[in-house]
């Protein structure tokens, strides 16, 4: 169970959308689909080394409360404090309908190749279910 005092990050989840123009030009950007609190901590190196079988970037892991009005897929990205993350591995803890714990790389915004693209693959297709608890 998450003690609430740790959940002191609110965050913005967002997927990617496409817009279509008149003339059927597609863009593709990413659009929040829900805010909440979360837990944020930092992996160290050794969680680093031992991570690397999802993705050898693993650098933070987000905690929320389960909701099971939302689907957070790997291919989402979490917005905080003006930093981004990349979803990587969504995990129902315990299968337990309490807690989501997403492993996350953070994306560093350099310039405009530094996003990856729509079609980038994601190699876990882990996905779980998140729900609007308050905290």
């Amino acid at each position: 169970m998450i003690d609430p005092g740790e959940m002191n990050r609110y965050i913005a989840l967002s997927r990617w959308t496409e817009t279509r123009s008149d003339s059927g030009f597609v863009t593709k950007t990413f659009a929040t689909y829900y805010n909440c609190w979360a837990k944020m901590r930092t992996l160290s190196g050794r969680e680093r080394l031992s991570a690397q079988q999802v993705n050898a970037t693993l650098s933070h892991e987000f905690t929320i409360h389960y909701t099971s009005d939302y689907t957070i897929q790997p291919d989402h990205r979490i917005s905080y404090s003006g930093r981004t993350f990349d979803i990587k591995d969504v995990r129902n803890v315990d299968e337990g309908d309490i807690e989501i714990r997403m492993l996350c790389s953070e994306v560093l915004t350099a310039g405009p190749s530094a996003s990856p693209s729509p079609s980038a693959s994601v190699s876990s297709s882990v996905s779980a279910s998140v729900s609007s608890s308050s905290s």
